[in-house]
């Protein structure tokens, strides 16, 4: 394999309700594409069939863990790999279950283009449902799912609304017809322009499960006339999911020359190699040889450092790893007693540009919430891998309906569905970025308990330098901790704004 192969890299995110067969059509696309072989399909639908869900095996090559193959549901994100002629894609199947959102979060993150799947059966009503938190009405996943990927940033999306083969479609353009305004609709209503969503985003009649207008166009639907999508300048006419892929996405600008980041997914010790960490590139590019760190683990009592030994994208070396690739990273030199966490930012160790984050603003967007937000509200914040509690430190302004759509300084509370300029401060160690520095690391959604309150972008961040003992404060990804601060612990401030 050539420096990071010959065709570039995108990233795609299936996301969507639970049960709108995610899964199955990533291992139906895959397969079709020669990606899963037909002697590890059938020990697939064999497992399947032992466990009751024969129409399962596509989604058994996705779903690796016993728990995800024993209850049928996705839980962690899973990566893949295909080529279309043009691209070589890395394929993310994210869970749509809603006590697994956090780890859509993780995997949408990561992704340039987003396959919103919705079903055709008579699921489809609760994908999409608007939920009521007064009420005790659960939202849907795939309202949801739209919602956080346009705030994570993704550009690009294509709904496929899926098993059109079922009894409730029939493969009906009505059925089709009816679904596709629908989620027009509501991609409206959480935050896509009218234009965008009429122009730029193919709405795909498929069934996964059947294969119909994955790579070839369906002969069960001789009323599907395709779609002509605005990319840019160009018109372009899709009839199947394979020509969007192909044809629609195109690779984003990639800030190649910016400071490097890479926010850590996940580590691995691999027998014979060592420390393995898996991310993907934000921004810079990586390269062997050079000393990193990782914030917020690292502080100057307490380093967190190593160097990159070699860069590996899905099990084959490659000379460097440019932003939006998915990599594997063999690192040297970790200190066993201060390993670097899932949710930390990779950067080179001679670059002083980043730190943790003491206190940041953004512009935020309410969502449906139960009750109004005050200073002292503490909702979990996730940016890109990472999440922290983030104290509501400072009400700055607010515009909505009850403003007449004006500014209103210095406001008391904020409630649903209201924009405002807040200040946060995290309560355990993470790393955010402005806007104007780092994209990827300025979006933060805030989470309280399964549902997300608030979207965000960081306008201006204040760092802090650590120099306290690591011991203070541990495991802050995963769950609170109360001793984020102890007398002695001294504090170094930089504002850095856009």
């Amino acid at each position: 394999m050539a420096a990071n192969s010959e065709k570039q890299h995108l990233s795609i995110v299936i996301c969507g309700h639970v049960d709108s067969g995610k899964s199955t059509t990533t291992g139906r696309l895959i397969f079709e594409l020669g990606g899963l072989p037909e002697r590890e399909l059938d020990k697939l639908k064999a497992e399947a069939e032992r466990l009751g869900k024969g129409s399962f095996a596509f989604a058994f090559f996705m779903d690796r863990q016993k728990e995800e193959r024993e209850r049928g549901v996705t839980i962690s994100c899973t990566t893949k790999e295909f080529f279309t002629e043009k691209w070589h894609y890395t394929i993310i199947d994210a869970p749509g279950h809603r006590d697994f959102i956090k780890n859509m979060i993780t995997g949408a993150s990561q992704a340039d283009v987003a396959l919103i799947m919705v079903p055709a059966d008579g699921n489809f009503t609760t994908a999409i449902a608007k939920g009521n938190h007064k009420a005790g009405e659960i939202q849907g996943q795939t309202r949801q799912h739209s919602r956080l990927i346009n705030l994570l940033g993704v550009k690009q999306i294509c709904i496929g609304v899926n098993k059109m083969d079922c009894d409730t479609a029939g493969y009906k353009q009505t059925r089709y017809d009816e679904i596709g305004n629908e989620m027009k609709s509501m991609l409206v209503k959480v935050g896509w322009k009218k234009d965008f969503v009429e122009k730029n985003t193919p709405v795909m009649p498929i069934s996964g499960w059947m294969g119909d207008n994955l790579l070839k166009k369906s002969e069960n639907m001789t009323w599907w006339k395709g779609f002509d999508v605005e990319v840019g300048s160009e018109k372009i006419h899709v009839d199947t999911i394979y020509d969007v892929l192909d044809k629609m996405c195109r690779v984003p600008e990639r800030p190649v020359s910016a400071p490097m980041r890479m926010p850590i997914s996940g580590i691995y010790k691999i027998k014979g190699v060592g420390d393995v960490l898996a991310g993907r590139v934000e921004q810079g590019v990586v390269k062997p040889g050079e000393e990193v760190v990782f914030l917020p683990t690292h502080t100057v009592s307490n380093p967190c450092t190593g160097k990159v030994f070699t860069v590996e994208m899905h099990h084959s070396r490659v000379d460097f790893a440019n932003p939006g690739d998915n990599v594997g990273l063999n690192i040297k030199g970790l200190d066993k007693n201060n390993m670097p966490r899932s949710g930390d930012v990779m950067v080179y160790k001679k670059d002083s540009t980043l730190g943790q984050t003491r206190e940041f603003t953004a512009q935020i967007q309410i969502l449906d919430i139960p009750n109004e937000i005050k200073v002292g509200y503490s909702p979990i914040g996730f940016v890109r891998c990472g999440r922290a509690a983030c104290r509501v430190s400072k009400l700055t302004w607010k515009m909505g309906k009850e403003t007449g759509g004006k500014k209103m300084e210095d406001p008391h509370s904020l409630k649903s569905n209201e924009m405002a300029e807040v200040n946060f401060q995290p309560q355990q160690p993470l790393v955010c970025d402005s806007f104007k520095n780092c994209e990827g690391l300025s979006r933060v959604a805030f989470m309280d308990g399964n549902g997300v309150v608030m979207l965000s972008l960081a306008s201006a961040r204040r760092a802090m330098t650590r120099v306290a003992r690591r011991s203070e404060c541990r495991h802050w990804t995963s769950a609170p901790c109360d001793r984020h601060q102890r007398p002695g612990q001294k504090l170094t401030e930089t504002r850095q704004a856009n």
